[in-house]
Order: C-alpha cells, then sequence, then structure tokens
C-alpha cells in the first residue's frame, strides 16, 4: 500500500508523465528530455530523480551521455507494473496534446545525423556544420552584412569571420541580451546589434552587400514590408538570401516558438522576390526525410542595379 501511496504521488505530475512516455518508447538523456520537454535541465533532472527512486527507470552510460529508460515490464514490481500498464491505455489515448512527439523525431533524427555523413567510421572531432562554416568563409570576400533576425546570434558570430561588417537585428528583448552576452564573449570589434523591427530599420539604404533571413520571416505580421526594408538597404547587385521554413501544419509553434506564418511555399517566396523588384531568382525546397516535421526552403535574389 505504501509503495502504491507514493508511486501515486510522484506520478501526479504531468511532466514526470510525459518523461515516461518519452523514454519508454527509446532511451534518451537529459540534453535530449530537454529540448523536447522545453524545460530547463535542472528541472528534468530533478523529476528523473524522483523516478529513478521509484524504481521505473534505469541509467545505461554511452560515451560522455548517461541515457535513461523505463525498466523492462517484467522487471518492475508487480503493483507498479499493473499501474503503469493502466497509466500507457491513459497517455495512449491522450494524442500526445504537448506535441512530444514530433519533437521527439526531430531529436532523434539529429541524433542520427551526429553520426552518419563524412567518415562515419572514423567520427573525427570537428566535422560539424560550424566548422565548415568555417571552411567556406575562406572563399567568401569582405562584405558588410545585415542578419534580419539574429536571435541568439550564432549565425551572426560566423558571418563575422568572414564578413566586413556585420548588424544584427533582433526585437526579442530576452534573445537579444543573450546575443549581447555572445558578442561580448567573442569580442567583435565590426558587430553590432539592433533592438528593431525588421519592418522598420534605422540602417541606411544601400549600406550592405548580404541581407540574411535565417527562419525569421515567419515572425513577421507583413513579410512582404520586411523584404522590401531588406532590399532598401542593400546596395544595387547586392543579395537578398532567405532560409525559411517549407508550409507545414505545425500548429504548435505559434504559441511556443511565436510563429506568425506556418511555411513559405517557393511559389509565395518566388512571387514576394519579384514585387520587391529583385532579379536573378533563385528558389529550392530541400527534400523532407523520413520522420522530419520540417523541410527547409532557400531563396536567394538579386538587388537590380537601376533600384533606388
Amino acid at each position: 500500500m505504501e509503495k502504491i501511496t507514493q508511486a501515486l504521488r510522484i506520478l501526479g505530475d504531468e511532466t514526470r508523465l510525459r518523461i515516461l512516455n518519452l523514454v519508454a518508447q527509446v532511451p534518451l538523456n537529459v540534453s535530449e528530455l530537454t529540448s523536447v520537454l522545453g524545460l530547463a535541465q535542472s528541472g528534468v533532472s530533478r523529476h528523473l530523480s524522483h523516478l529513478k527512486k521509484l524504481g521505473l527507470l534505469i541509467e545505461r552510460k554511452n560515451g560522455v551521455w548517461t541515457y535513461y529508460q523505463l525498466l523492462e515490464a517484467d522487471n518492475l514490481d508487480s503493483e507498479l507494473k499493473l499501474l503503469w500498464n493502466y497509466l500507457q491505455e491513459q497517455l495512449a489515448a491522450l494524442q500526445d496534446p504537448f506535441r512530444d512527439e514530433v519533437r521527439l523525431k526531430e531529436i532523434l533524427r539529429q541524433r542520427e545525423d551526429s553520426v552518419s555523413g563524412l567518415n562515419q567510421r572514423l567520427l573525427e572531432p570537428g566535422q560539424s556544420w560550424l566548422t565548415w562554416s568555417r571552411v567556406l568563409g575562406f572563399f567568401m570576400p569582405e562584405i558588410d552584412v545585415a542578419d534580419l533576425g539574429c536571435g541568439d546570434a550564432t549565425i551572426t558570430m560566423e558571418i563575422a569571420r568572414f564578413a566586413r561588417s556585420v548588424v544584427g537585428v533582433e526585437n526579442n528583448p530576452k534573445v537579444l541580451a543573450e546575443a549581447q552576452e555572445r558578442l561580448k564573449r567573442q569580442n567583435f570589434k565590426h558587430v553590432s546589434l539592433l533592438a528593431e523591427r525588421i519592418e522598420a530599420l534605422s540602417i541606411p539604404s544601400d549600406s550592405v552587400d548580404l541581407a540574411l533571413f535565417s527562419q525569421s520571416l515567419h515572425h513577421l505580421r507583413d513579410p512582404q514590408l520586411g523584404l522590401s526594408e531588406a532590399i532598401r538597404i542593400l546596395r544595387p547587385g547586392g543579395r537578398l538570401v532567405i532560409m525559411e521554413l517549407a508550409p507545414h501544419q505545425e500548429e504548435w509553434v505559434r504559441e511556443k516558438l511565436g510563429h506568425i506564418w506556418l511555411g513559405f511555399d517557393h511559389e509565395s517566396l518566388r512571387e514576394m522576390m519579384t514585387i520587391a523588384n529583385l532579379h536573378s531568382i533563385a528558389v529550392e525546397v530541400n527534400a523532407q526525410r523520413w520522420g522530419e516535421s520540417f523541410r527547409v526552403v532557400l531563396a536567394s535574389g538579386i538587388k537590380n542595379h537601376k533600384q533606388a
């Protein structure tokens, strides 16, 4: 009776039930659970500790990571086994209200990517997109860049390694503070950050060679106006580059991530760029791999030399 009482007390928590439902499918580490649940790592660790004490989880080391998984049903205490079977039935009927399954698929895709690709057997250190971005930077000319919707400035800092100057624009105060901290640590003197709306930039006209939207266009209420501002600040012959999500049905991104638009199809992007009077427009939609919830669409165009 005491064990059932303790189990009911521990399992009477929404987050712990979500964790159990996830690790019942596949072993996960704390970092992965943090990404899926959208919680602080300390909170996830605390919940895992309670579930371990109850005897529902086992730990397995794999390199530097510790993975948690549900104890096999045959090894569960008889009372816990009965309770867990009931909980599994109830969780299955909820149809994933927090969209955990979507994020779990993305985490598993990232895990697969981390052990595939170049030199799969050797797994050489440094084979990351950051390293390759710096390799490609050797071939880039010194240009002036505007990173529109720079977020925490991860990409901004990478651009800064080859660019003559970079200005990052971010209207979210919390995210901008993170970007400023990153900029302070990197000590780049030729990077500046602006707390502005992309639709109303203070950046002078004809002042940058490259304007970049990296998954930021879907945050704008008026994407066409954002594009017009980006083109205004471009020098004649300058290039606009867009990395965006293709159309999708993941409504949870509106509340959780602040998305206004659920992606853009290639024809819509091409039309917006044509209206903005760009030329040499190219649009490409990446193929969607199995299990992925999102596809990426890439677009670029050049500002006409005759544009004002």
